[in-house]
């Protein structure tokens, strides 16, 4: 057994430890008071940034697409549009295009700040601060965002995930996509941050995005105050350059109103598809049966913004810059992710498994009642639409089920619902 230490001991310790600490103070304030000590380099390195992107390109394909967001082929295609169609080119202090796009990506990647990304580019807060800019401006507007985000023409052809899924097709032939908002955490003034809160009590900037049917944004604006309703942002949207081509219309919650270009679920009946699965039960009547169709083709835009904000971190983390960088970060990012599909389409599978569990969640923010100023005539004539697609599609439905008795005696999952048989029906 150890023998317990007497009081002459203790205190010899007592004095030893007081001795090291202010030895350590003393040390301190001399290296503190001696100007030279602040004027040495801050980044001295040996990896500099220009190196460490190096190693990224030359080293394991996996680092890059960690770091960078996006593979080496893709990183390479990257840089050379922000060339063509960003105008980007080397600067006069010889930062290349690679490591300003990487300055760019690896802040939105690990939503780190300016000082961080710094370190890890071994370059001042204000170079970082200024590339980072540099590549947003460029593939946020012009060239670069016009080429990946553009909207669907009129005659735009009716997208495969529709055409080729008899749950889809053909009573959702005119629909182009989904639409809904987003909120993206932001830091703002304490000036402002009353009206930058949004329901649920956090800072954000509100922003309505309209996505297709492969996984691609079709139009995306950012900015509002987090207190915005998705309708408002919606409404304004179409007043300045939202266009809908005529006879086509969007998949949207309810948040927004009934009208002749969004086409939203029945009220007060069973609508996410968390809903259905706790319930285990199957539509009973054609407005159930819609709002579970509607449900699952409008999830699409629900996974998109998983994947978006599972990509880039800097949505999640609420970034240090004035709102108007802020406002222009959201759909800068939507063009990088429809110029990555673009170059690879496969990418998308990197988040498949994460993909499952978007758009599960019920208690998901579908904003205020959309009603707006949608004139009677109109939401009479799209309800009458909607009702009309209900009644097509409980028709079908039945005829099915009298083709194929035996799927009542499965389980029925409403997330991976694909009936035996289900492609023979017209």
């Amino acid at each position: 057994m150890p023998r317990k230490p007497d009081n002459q001991t203790t205190q010899q310790h007592a004095l030893l430890a007081t001795t090291y600490f202010l030895h350590l103070v003393g040390v301190a304030a001399v290296l503190y008071s001696n100007p030279n000590y602040w004027k040495q380099p801050l980044h001295t390195s040996a990896l500099s940034g220009q190196a460490w992107v190096n190693e990224l390109i030359h080293g394991h394909p996996d680092r890059i697409f960690m770091a960078l967001g996006m593979r080496l082929h893709v990183f390479t295609a990257f840089c050379a549009n922000l060339t063509l169609l960003g105008g980007v080119t080397i600067s006069r202090h010889g930062v290349t295009v690679e490591e300003q796009a990487a300055i760019f990506l690896y802040t939105c990647v690990t939503g780190l700040s300016i000082r961080h990304v710094a370190e890890r580019f071994q370059r001042s807060n204000e170079t970082i601060s200024k590339y980072f800019q540099i590549v947003l401006n460029a593939v946020s507007t012009g060239a670069f965002y016009n080429t990946y985000v553009h909207l669907p023409s009129a005659d735009e052809p009716i997208s495969d995930y529709i055409h080729h899924n008899p749950k889809f097709y053909p009573f959702f032939k005119n629909i182009l996509g989904a639409i809904d908002g987003t909120h993206i955490n932001s830091f703002t003034t304490a000036a402002n941050r009353h009206a930058s809160r949004d329901r649920k009590g956090g800072i954000s900037q509100n922003c309505l995005a309209v996505c297709g049917f492969d996984f691609r944004f079709l139009y995306f604006i950012s900015g509002f105050e987090g207190s915005v309703a998705d309708a408002t942002m919606y409404m304004h949207s179409r007043l300045m350059d939202f266009m809908i081509p005529h006879g086509k219309a969007y998949l949207a919650d309810a948040g927004f109103a009934l009208c002749d270009t969004l086409l939203t679920p029945y009220r007060s009946v069973r609508y996410h598809l968390a809903e259905w699965g706790r319930a285990g039960i199957r539509p009973a009547n054609p407005q159930e049966l819609f709002n579970l169709r509607h449900a699952q083709a409008r999830n699409i835009i629900e996974r998109i913004f998983g994947v978006l904000k599972k990509r880039w971190d800097i949505l999640n983390r609420p970034p240090q810059f004035s709102m108007d960088i802020q406002a222009k970060i959201p759909p800068a990012l939507a063009a990088v992710h429809n110029f990555i599909m673009e170059i690879d389409s496969s990418d998308i599978y990197n988040y498949w498994e994460d993909l499952e569990n978007f758009g599960q969640d019920s208690s998901v923010n579908t904003g205020q009642r959309g009603e707006g100023a949608i004139p009677r005539a109109e939401r009479e004539r799209a309800t009458e639409v909607r009702d009309r697609i209900a009644l097509d599609m409980w028709k079908s439905y039945q005829e099915f089920l009298e083709a194929h008795p035996e799927v009542l005696l499965e389980d029925f999952d409403p997330e991976h619902e694909h009936l035996v048989g289900l492609e023979n029906l017209e």
